[in-house]
């Protein structure tokens, strides 16, 4: 718990503003007075202490082509392999963040193209990358060293979609088997060498959503894969954070069981399933639970006594709580009302 002493208030508040800050930047849109600032920067003016992720790592493919064109709203990515030819197709969504609208490999037939992909998967390391996180955090920044989704979230988000997806699991359990074994082995080996860099906090970013990953997937596909990296940071003083988005009540407590030290996410109805304090029930002591305030609470469409509201009955589940970290659930979005987003952090000091 350390680490939650070196964040402001309590109950402790940190604003994940990475996508919020990304997308303003990007279309010169930040406030005239942050024009300019940096994201530990922008944390800092409204109350938080930074939260930067850092991957410090690339991915190469060799023997691989790929090939990726971008147009107003539109992305296309060919990944050309000598087994074929995989196309991706993303949708600029009005939260700032790509939308994927085709998949790579949908059919039995593509899926060789895609194992000839993942076996040319290499990740090396650039450990200068780091660096220049750690100096711009400072003191009160939480630089997080962010790995690859796990296999299993990763096949689907990225290759097979979670529709077709589902369907070729079943129908190609062998060859499906081994993509996930070969990412496996690949993410482990890059854990290792995560491990061993500076820091504290490694970052899954695997967006677990309990309506598509059930209890029983995740114990079949992923609880193995979070205990063996889990074990491997705890070793070096490292914790383990998996980001969620949407509901995870059947997962929190597996998630805990596999040896995650935190959750990033966690939001009530109708953004979540679990408000915090329903969640710490699932979850037992220890994990430590990030969010509680819904993404709809800072939006235009939510009243100023909804926003409030909201806000007052996070702060007050989390008063008594050593291991939650309020915020807004799962990250700031992009379309904040700028107010709210300005009043959050003394919002949550008065209600202390």
């Amino acid at each position: 718990m350390a680490l939650l002493e070196q964040l402001r208030g309590r109950p402790p508040y940190l604003a994940d503003l990475t996508q919020w800050h990304s997308w303003h930047k990007r279309r010169g849109t930040l406030p005239v007075e942050w024009a300019g600032l940096s994201l530990a920067e922008v944390s800092r003016a409204l109350g938080s202490a930074p939260w930067l992720p850092c991957r410090p790592w690339r991915v190469e493919q060799p023997g691989i082509e790929v090939v990726t064109s971008e147009r107003e709203g539109e992305r296309e990515t060919r990944v050309i392999t000598g087994r074929g030819e995989l196309v991706s197709r993303w949708s600029l969504g009005p939260d700032g963040d790509w939308w994927q609208v085709a998949y790579p490999a949908t059919a039995a037939e593509q899926l060789p193209a895609a194992l000839e992909a993942i076996r040319a998967r290499t990740y090396v390391l650039e450990p200068a990358r780091l660096e220049g996180w750690r100096q711009v955090a400072g003191e009160d920044g939480i630089v997080a060293l962010e790995l690859p989704r796990r296999p299993y979230s990763d096949l689907f988000h990225d290759y097979l979609g979670w529709s077709e997806g589902l369907m070729l699991l079943y129908e190609q359990p062998d060859l499906i088997g081994e993509m996930l074994e070969l990412l496996e082995s690949k993410l482990q080996a890059l854990a290792e060498q995560v491990a061993a860099l500076p820091g504290v906090v490694v970052l899954a970013p695997d967006n677990l959503d309990g309506q598509f990953t059930s209890p029983r997937a995740f114990q079949q596909h992923l609880a193995a894969s979070y205990r063996r990296t889990a074990d491997l940071l705890h070793a070096r003083g490292k914790q383990l954070w998996v980001h969620v988005g949407g509901p995870v009540g059947r997962l929190v407590g597996l998630l805990a069981d596999s040896g995650v030290d935190a959750v990033e996410g966690v939001a009530g109805p109708p953004q979540g399933d679990l408000t915090l304090a329903e969640t710490r029930k699932v979850a037992g002591k220890g994990l430590i639970l990030w969010g509680g305030i819904p993404q709809d609470a800072l939006l235009d469409t939510t009243d100023e006594d909804g926003f409030r509201a909201a806000v007052a009955e996070a702060v007050a589940e989390a008063r008594d709580d050593p291991a939650v970290i309020l915020g807004v659930a799962d990250r700031v979005p992009v379309d904040a009302a700028l107010p709210r987003l300005r009043a959050l952090a003394e919002l949550i000091r008065q209600a202390s």
